[in-house]
């Protein structure tokens, strides 16, 4: 099992477009290796057809004269050699086919076509053919090639004279014809191989687009954004998968909208009812011990209420494109006001760490707001004297603000959850909102940046604030409403 699960989390990545490419090229490879093989075996098996209908087309004209010298149409033949000559004088050959009369051994008449150095001194052969006794059929190689041949014996009625008829064709260019064709096909197949593993890569894209759309369009969207829709073309399944989705997105989006406005008028209404409280509250006055707690207790839970309106509200904006006010920042500057700031909560805990120095584009106030939240958790969930480090660097196209404290740390399985709201992992605790730390993550998220929670060797939690040096201008507006400009950049760590 463990295997099955290691094999699993290292099979190496391949795109469905590359899969597409390798069985389009793996078929279209086997399609022209067999068309060619197949063009050459019936090339080839042609040829043998050829080879084979001349030379028995040649054997069966000798015994048709072999038999009439026998009768009267030639009158009575002489000798075997005479049988041989004359037989081979009167035959019509084509260029690559000749013919050869032997009688022991010795070669007495050949085809006009040839010459006995086309045969080549070649005394085995030439014995070999001599003593046949029946239609004898092979290959040899000759001084002009290979060559296909048949041989069959030789009589004439009334003599004791004995030869051989032979019939041979070359076959050496018409076999590197084949070749050539053969390579040819080769040749063609590898081009059409190549033309065609491109418009198979391209046809790939082209289906393959909407699937891509939807990958880009799941990496734009995000919690407070789902505006994107994937282009639907054609109608295939692609396409209808690409309405789907843009139908399903459409949902979202409509109850993503109706939540906010839920959130943003409940936040805006309860203002009112809360302010008549507050201020009737501050005109009665306790007449006894019991009349002043229960007084307290209605300050207090009307001041956690006043809170929990400000960060909802607070978070109903931040989904607004004016919720922030980027501006270019020293981030040294930044990184020691807000470690000054902090200290203020509880003197004397709050050291600076390391500090970058730089020129980025953000929101100070927010960014100031966001660390002074994480602050306060760690002054409420340390024990007291504990220290607490906030500093700054720059990595790459980042630049990270980090608060990391030396307490008892967050368990990892818990590490995700904290960033959700009302969020609670200690139900007994009742002070705080359960928003703190889902308005750092809007607030991080606004700069088009992420926080995320570390542990620390020896313990404590360590936040992290990364933001990108330069924030997209279309999330950005400036204070006139005109997007940010870009602000060159300038980095490094001290």
């Amino acid at each position: 099992m463990g295997l099955v699960a290691s094999a699993v989390k290292w099979r190496p990545f391949a795109s469905v477009r590359s899969r597409i490419l390798g069985w389009s090229v793996l078929l279209l490879a086997a399609a022209i290796a067999a068309s060619t093989v197949a063009m050459h075996v019936f090339l080839v098996s042609q040829l043998d057809a050829r080879v084979n209908s001349e030379l028995t087309h040649e054997i069966a004209e000798f015994r048709t004269m072999e038999a009439q010298r026998g009768g009267s149409r030639y009158g009575p033949p002489d000798s075997v050699p005479s049988l041989l000559r004359a037989r081979i004088s009167q035959a019509v050959l084509e260029r690559d086919t000749f013919l050869i009369g032997l009688v022991a051994g010795r070669i007495v008449a050949i085809s006009g076509n040839a010459s006995a150095t086309a045969i080549g001194h070649n005394p085995a052969l030439l014995a070999r053919w001599s003593a046949v006794t029946a239609p004898t059929g092979g290959s040899a190689m000759l001084a002009a090639g290979p060559a296909r041949y048949l041989a069959v014996p030789a009589r004439a009625a009334g003599t004791p004279d004995r030869g051989a008829f032979v019939a041979a064709v070359l076959t050496g260019q018409s076999q590197a014809g084949i070749w050539r064709v053969t390579g040819l096909q080769a040749e063609v197949g590898a081009v059409a191989l190549l033309l065609g593993s491109a418009l198979a890569w391209l046809a790939g894209g082209r289906v393959l687009r909407p699937v891509r759309d939807t990958t880009d369009l799941a990496r734009r969207i995000t919690d407070t954004d789902i505006s994107g829709r994937i282009p639907s073309r054609g109608q295939n399944e692609i396409s209808e998968l690409a309405r789907t989705l843009n139908r399903m997105l459409d949902r979202l989006e409509a109850a993503l909208t109706a939540q906010r406005r839920f959130l943003a008028d409940a936040s805006h209404e309860l203002r009112t009812p809360i302010t008549i409280i507050q201020g009737n509250l501050d005109t009665l006055t306790a007449t006894g011990e019991e009349d002043a707690r229960t007084l307290a207790i209605a300050s207090d839970e009307l001041a956690r209420m006043t809170r929990l309106v400000d960060d909802l509200t607070l978070l109903a904006n931040s989904e607004r494109p004016d919720f922030l006010r980027p501006e270019a920042v020293d981030v040294a500057a930044l990184t020691v006001s807000l470690a000054v700031k902090a200290d203020a909560l509880d003197e004397g805990r709050f050291v600076l760490a390391e500090t970058a120095k730089g020129t980025v584009v953000l929101d100070p106030q927010r960014i100031t707001q966001a660390v002074m939240q994480l602050a306060a958790n760690a002054v409420a969930h340390t024990p007291p004297g504990t220290v607490v480090e906030i500093g700054s660097v720059i990595t790459g196209t980042h630049v990270e603000f980090r608060v990391a404290d030396a307490g008892p740390g967050i368990p990892s399985q818990f590490r995700e959850r904290v960033f959700e709201r009302f969020a609670r992992l200690d139900p007994r605790r009742t002070e705080g909102t359960g928003l703190g730390l889902s308005i750092v993550a809007a607030i991080c998220a606004a700069h088009e940046g992420s926080v995320r929670l570390t542990g620390r060797p020896g313990g404590g939690a360590a936040f992290c604030l990364s933001i990108p040096l330069c924030i997209p201008p279309r999330r950005t507006p400036d204070r006139d409403g005109q997007p940010a400009r870009i602000v060159t950049i300038s980095a490094g760590a001290s």
